[in-house]
């Protein structure tokens, strides 16, 4: 088994996955073996295993294991056996996002403490709508253009960056004598990473008094497409923004939020 899945990675880098979709896929092939043990590959041992995922996990997490499953039983010529994934209901609502409030007191808070990094993290993925793992595209170069191109999941988009936002960044550079490649950066100069930024943003969610539910860094990003609805009222436009290859993911967008629909419920009860 151990070839077999040495092979199945090799196959994976063949097609040119992320390293990062590669990982995903290899934790949960290993975790379907360990669930299989000596026995033998059937139908019924994998529709088992993913019962036994529906009670653990959420179903958007079984099926990013039955997708990773599925590929591998593929690779070793088990076809027959792979199982669908489970469906799930359209969301109708964005819920647990920051609000205009929230940003503003995270960027006042960060400002205070000298935490000039990730004032301008926030404000970078706030005002363009880029996912964290796409803050390595903003480099010095970036600035000069005033745009950069994104590459992820295989699609490529361009994000423009507002003048005012540049003008901060760049003096952030000079602060930093930051004179070329990735501007936002971590330990031993590699582009900051996910985890680092979850973590500041939880922390000063918490000093500040924010609900720590609420931030995190893919709020901001949703953050950046409802206020760029709100403004704009442009789908398609938005669509292109966000790299959305389907409308039907950006349409979640043109809904209101939880809370905004609770607070248009209390407003009725109010004149009644």
């Amino acid at each position: 088994m151990e070839e077999r899945l040495n092979a199945y990675k090799q196959h994976l880098e063949e097609r040119e996955l992320s390293k990062s979709t590669i990982r995903t896929y290899m934790s949960c092939t290993k975790d379907f073996i360990k669930y299989l043990g000596r026995r033998k590959i059937t139908k019924k041992v994998v529709m088992d295993y993913k019962n036994a995922l529906l009670q653990k996990y959420k179903i958007a997490t079984v099926n990013l294991y039955i997708i990773a499953v599925n590929q591998f039983l593929c690779f070793v010529g088990e076809e027959g056996c792979t199982v669908k994934t489970g469906k799930r209901q359209r969301r109708q609502s964005i819920d647990n996002v920051i609000t205009e409030q929230d940003y503003k007191i995270l960027l006042e808070y960060a400002s205070e403490t000298g935490r000039e990094k990730y004032y301008l993290i926030m404000k970078t993925l706030a005002m363009t709508g880029i996912r964290v793992s796409e803050l390595r595209y903003i480099t010095v170069d970036t600035l000069a253009r005033g745009y950069t191109q994104v590459n992820n999941k295989g699609k490529i988009r361009e994000i423009y960056l507002p003048d005012n936002l540049i003008r901060q960044i760049y003096t952030y550079c000079n602060k930093e004598k930051i004179t070329k490649g990735v501007i936002f950066k971590g330990n031993k100069d590699a582009p900051i990473s996910r985890t680092a930024v979850w973590q500041m943003l939880k922390h000063m969610a918490d000093m500040v008094g924010i609900n720590k539910e609420k931030v995190y860094p893919h709020s901001f990003r949703h953050f950046f497409a409802l206020s760029y609805m709100n403004r704009f009222s442009n789908i398609f436009e938005l669509a292109d923004i966000l790299g959305h290859s389907s409308l039907e993911t950006t349409r979640i967008y043109t809904t209101a939020s939880i809370e905004q629909k609770r607070k248009r419920m209390g407003e009725l009860e109010e004149r009644s």
